[in-house]
């Protein structure tokens, strides 16, 4: 009985610590109410434009721009893609004014507001403007600082008469594998029944085989092809296993390519191009 009153004793312990480490966290970490995840940034001279027939996409988590050669790499990116699926952004400095000028429209879900008050979370910009936007919060949430990962979808009208469903993941990282499949079923479910072609990209956070093998198989599932690149595969990796991945369904692609010349990150973007199928 007294060792039961021990085991008890130190769960009611643990939690209450676990609890004021969430409490401590919130007060650094604002974490914005379901309602107030979506903002737009940036011009598009062409409200009418659409995706042509062949496209180019990058994904890329940018690191909160904290490398030197960022915006560099990042304009030279934009001018060679038509969308670019973004992790890791931070609403301040050469990022914000990258991000709110120029000739593309950025829809960013935000995760959380950092001791600054700045933003950072995921961002799709593009040379198309946006018929459909929407975020995706993660029910579960990051250990310690007691954050969530957000996921947007976007949806781009093409020349072909179909609308393009992007979907821009950064995935739980220091977390078990039921909230990681969680959040990527849940993302899963909602393309599930999108007839037109679905490309579902962005960091996974695929920081161990296993979780690498149920995002392969809740892929595989549902009808996706998973990329496969052209030339050296440079792409960041945690105790052997890739992070970043781009899943495709309804469309062809043409080549992909992992550009480990560019430096502005701790990740290497990634970047294919992709045709519609009539």
């Amino acid at each position: 009985m007294r060792k039961l009153g021990l085991l008890i004793t130190s769960l009611l312990l643990l939690q209450g610590s676990v609890l004021a480490a969430n409490n401590m966290a919130n007060l650094i970490y604002r974490v914005p109410s379901k309602d107030n995840l979506i903002s737009i940034k940036g011009s598009l001279n062409c409200t009418e434009c659409k995706l042509g027939t062949r496209f180019n996409v990058t994904v890329w988590n940018m690191y909160k721009g904290k490398e030197p050669s960022w915006a560099r790499d990042y304009l030279k990116l934009a001018s060679e893609s038509e969308i670019i699926l973004g992790q890791e952004f931070l609403l301040q400095g050469e990022m914000q004014e990258i991000l709110s000028s120029g000739q593309r429209e950025s829809v960013l879900a935000t995760s959380f507001y950092n001791t600054d008050g700045k933003a950072t979370g995921v961002f799709t910009s593009s040379t198309i403007k946006a018929v459909t936007k929407q975020a995706f919060q993660s029910s579960d949430r990051e250990p310690i600082v007691n954050t969530p990962k957000l996921s947007v979808l976007t949806q781009y009208p093409a020349e072909n008469g179909q609308d393009v469903t992007f979907v821009n993941i950064h995935a739980l990282n220091f977390v078990g594998i039921q909230p990681f499949t969680i959040q990527i079923a849940t993302l899963l479910k909602a393309v599930k029944n999108i007839k037109g072609p679905v490309i579902f990209a962005g960091d996974f956070n695929t920081n161990a085989p296993t979780k690498t093998l149920i995002m392969n198989m809740l892929f595989k599932k549902d009808g996706f092809k998973q990329a496969r690149y052209t030339g050296a595969d440079d792409r960041m990796t945690f105790l052997g296993q890739p992070l970043d991945h781009i899943w495709y369904r309804g469309l062809n692609l043409v080549e992909a390519r992992v550009l480990g010349e560019v430096e502005g990150s701790d990740h290497t973007p990634l970047q294919a191009e992709f045709e519609l199928i009539d």
